[in-house]
């Protein structure tokens, strides 16, 4: 934690978010919620993601991630059955990420 903020890269802010999630005392994790879950799926995916693909990969390969997740959701009734908290978690971990590494990118979910 004495890195200068101005050294972090996407893998340590991505690192310490599912650190936290996983063991943080605030809102304990839970194994068997499918919000936590799609949390913690989302960021081990984009983990692996951030150390291996570009900066313009990476945004392509998430926005059109949230785009199929969009599909998905499209003209059906939310549903916890269908795993929707899970798909949803997984979305919104998705954006959140992205618009760190742009803002741009939450208005653009549909390039």
């Amino acid at each position: 934690m004495n890195t200068p903020v101005g050294l972090l890269n996407l893998s340590t802010i991505i690192e310490r978010r599912l650190s936290f999630l996983l063991k943080n005392k605030i809102f304990p994790w839970d194994e068997n919620d499918s919000s936590d879950l799609g949390e913690k799926d989302a960021l081990q995916n984009m983990l692996v993601d951030s150390r291996a693909l570009t900066e313009a990969e990476f945004e392509q390969k998430y926005l059109a991630e949230i785009a199929k997740l969009d599909e998905r959701a499209e003209d059906k009734p939310w549903s916890i059955e269908d795993g929707d908290d899970y798909y949803e978690s997984i979305n919104n971990t998705y954006v959140s990420i992205l618009e760190i590494i742009n803002p741009i990118n939450i208005y653009n979910l549909e390039e």
